[in-house]
């Protein structure tokens, strides 16, 4: 089943844990905890998270909101909680008006205990309708919460060898689920694969033509154009670029600058793929060979394309430097994957944009002979 989140959502949080804690603090959740995080998947759990002083009631419910999945462990004694159902009942809730994933975990229960609240769970509930006589629409909101919780797909432990397995199964589950990035207008996902070791690692999209990734900081949707996929003037001349493997490239290949008089490099990406109501970075990611000549300065500039002529773009286009003195922001900047990375421009992709945003680096008035440069892509980065 096909999942959707909204990108409006702001979500400090990947996983939120409920659990009884009697139950399982110590076993079963201490080792899915342990697993998540070392997946670097961010978890709350509530004696991990809970500032000193701050209120149960009002912290609980604000960190299941920020939250993209809520994990559950149901086990025998979740109901004897009230704590317990009422984290319950806000998740039903912002499942339903903020699409959040609900993962239910059957820990020594079935489905439909849960769903139909049989024993240990009935026992429970008649205690509750005794004790909140007078407030039963609590009680009915705890058993519908429950209704709903046993029905939706989830990991049943006795079908699982061991805890281990399914801990493993739930934590798969969630780097996959997180891998993936749905655009907020139309059903189409990107589906980014079993890849990498963190939820920001690249994964190649479409045969190599395209990889996406999740920023880490702001979980927004990171693309990067290949040297391939980029309109590179003279990039098919053998004389003037090389097409070659590199060992620190995502992709297949790299450009080389050979020889060129005239530079101008252009990488167009599609407004509809990017997260929407974000501000957008547009890098050329590139190293320099040691004996490289003529690239102290280039223009560069990003434009939507329906919106800026080719000739207003160039009139706006900002001076970089790929070496020697120049003003902070115009400086290339040595990244954590060892290559190089030079700002190109950015722009602001607003829920209404849908067209194309192209980023391009030229050098066409000083025709000075320009070699050494070594192209992996260029990267749209939300900022």
């Amino acid at each position: 089943m096909s999942h959707t989140f909204s990108s409006s959502k702001i979500c400090k949080y990947d996983a939120f844990l409920s659990f009884r804690g009697e139950d399982t603090r110590k076993s079963f959740v201490s080792h899915l905890y342990n697993a998540l995080v070392q997946r670097e998947i961010d978890v709350f759990k509530d004696d991990e998270r809970l500032e000193t002083g701050k209120s149960i009631s009002y912290e609980l419910p604000k960190a299941i909101e920020e939250s993209r999945f809520a994990i559950v462990i149901f086990s025998e004694s979740y109901a004897s909680s009230k704590w317990c159902l009422d984290e319950l009942a806000h998740i039903i809730k912002c499942r339903n008006e903020l699409n959040q994933i609900v993962i239910p975990i059957f820990y020594n229960v079935n489905p439909s205990d849960v769903s139909h609240q049989n024993p240990p769970f009935a026992n429970w509930f008649s205690k509750y309708e005794e004790k909140y006589k007078d407030d039963i629409e609590k009680v009915q909101r705890w058993r519908d919460a429950l209704a709903v919780s046993g029905k939706i797909a989830g990991y049943h432990l006795q079908n699982f060898k061991d805890e281990a397995d399914c801990i493993k199964k739930v934590a798969d589950r969630i780097m996959s689920l997180l891998r993936m990035e749905f655009d907020e207008d139309d059903d189409e996902v990107y589906s980014v694969g079993k890849s990498g070791t963190g939820v920001n690692s690249p994964i190649l999209l479409d045969g190599g033509k395209l990889s996406i990734s999740l920023d880490k900081k702001t979980r927004k949707k990171c693309f990067m154009v290949p040297a391939r996929g980029l309109d590179i003037e003279w990039g098919n001349n053998p004389e003037h670029w090389e097409w070659l493997s590199h060992p620190d490239s995502r992709f297949a290949e790299v450009a080389k600058l050979k020889c060129v008089y005239w530079l101008d490099i252009q990488g167009k990406i599609e407004t509809r793929i990017l997260s929407k109501r974000t501000k957008y970075v547009a890098y050329l990611v590139f190293k320099l060979e040691d004996k490289f000549h003529g690239l102290e300065t280039v223009n560069a500039v990003v434009r939507f394309v329906d919106s800026m002529s080719v000739k207003e773009a160039e009139k706006r286009a900002s001076v970089v430097h790929f070496s020697g003195r120049g003003p902070r922001a115009t400086l290339p900047f040595r990244r954590g994957d060892g290559w190089m990375e030079l700002k190109m421009g950015d722009f602001y992709n607003d829920a209404g944009e849908d067209g194309d945003v192209d980023a391009r680096l030229m050098e066409t008035r000083r025709l000075d002979e320009k070699a050494g440069l070594i192209v992996q892509g260029v990267e749209f980065r939300p900022e």
